[in-house]
């Protein structure tokens, strides 16, 4: 009972030590040294519903004890050479490389954020004239606001593109033609234009600024009907417009905050294509459209929806 007690003592001291600044060395495991600091920081880091327990001299015990059974398990481990079997080091590789892709991936994503931030103060910058300037030269936009939803089929040439309109006049269903032929992300859905959600976009005016001749074709179309083929920098369309929906009026104030992603999207967009000249971008066409890539087959809930 009495060497309980000059344990307890002892112990009870030194953690008290710790929270001084003390560092001393409360408990050996071989060459291991457990330390009032290592004790305090694992304590620490336990979960809250047992710090009550930890505060009293048993828990306190236990809980080193429950330490000292690890250390001494992993003295062993590492004396059995266990650590050079090959299935151990092919773990180990395989965890080491999927950290360095993680903090690859990391990286990039810092780097980006922090550079978009600088690009927004600076060449992506949106100031409060070029918003109400865009405002007064589409008032019409704002004051009887209109959101569409589509479907288009994408082809890469006028002539696949005529073939679609040709078969779309012979009553083919353009979500069957769309999976079948587009090119477009979308076809596997039938064409249906999604938002970031995976639900049918509500198209705005501006929302196609870097594919204009789309835009205005889609909103000079009457619900239910298909255009004609629509030339625009990524290929040939077909577009079908399946639904419109009338807003209320929007305000200056209410307008504003659209206003501004739209001239942001904008300049950024200007940016990416000054800088693909800048750094001399180019891509070798016949061998990306060699790439030979599966196609995937449709969602049934979105073929559903597609139909």
């Amino acid at each position: 009972m009495r060497k309980n007690n000059l344990l307890g003592l002892a112990l009870a001291l030194a953690l008290s030590a710790c929270s001084k600044g003390g560092n001393d060395v409360i408990a050996k495991a071989g060459q291991v040294r457990i330390t009032t600091q290592d004790l305090m920081a694992e304590i620490e880091n336990s979960p809250d519903t047992i710090k009550t327990y930890l505060s009293t001299m048993e828990g306190k015990k236990q809980f080193l004890d429950i330490i000292l059974r690890e250390k001494i398990l992993m003295n062993a481990a590492e004396r059995s050479g266990v650590i050079r079997k090959k299935e151990v080091q092919q773990s180990l590789k395989s965890y080491r490389d999927r950290m360095k892709e993680q903090e690859g991936e990391y990286r990039k994503g810092l780097i980006l954020r922090e550079y978009l931030r600088e690009l927004k103060d600076t060449d992506l910058k949106v100031d409060e004239a070029e918003i109400r300037k865009y405002f007064d030269e589409h008032h019409d936009d704002f004051s009887n606001p209109v959101r569409v939803t589509a479907s288009h089929i994408l082809t890469p040439t006028q002539e696949e593109a005529e073939k679609v309109l040709a078969r779309l006049k012979k009553n083919e269903d353009f979500a069957r033609l769309a999976r079948e032929v587009s090119k477009d992300p979308s076809a596997d859905r039938g064409g249906v234009i999604l938002n970031e959600v995976g639900e049918p976009a509500r198209i705005a005016k501006g929302d196609y600024l870097d594919l204009p001749e789309f835009e205005k074709a889609l909103f000079d179309l009457k619900t239910g009907r298909i255009s004609g083929v629509v030339k625009t920098k990524i290929g040939y369309h077909v577009i079908k417009k399946t639904g419109e929906m009338k807003l209320p009026a929007q305000t200056y104030d209410q307008a504003a905050p659209q206003i501004h992603r739209v001239l942001e999207r904008k300049k950024f967009d200007e940016w990416v294509e000054k800088s693909k000249k800048e750094q001399k971008v180019w891509v070798d066409e016949k061998a990306l459209s060699a790439l030979p890539v599966t196609r995937g087959e449709a969602p049934a809930a979105e073929e559903a929806q597609a139909q």
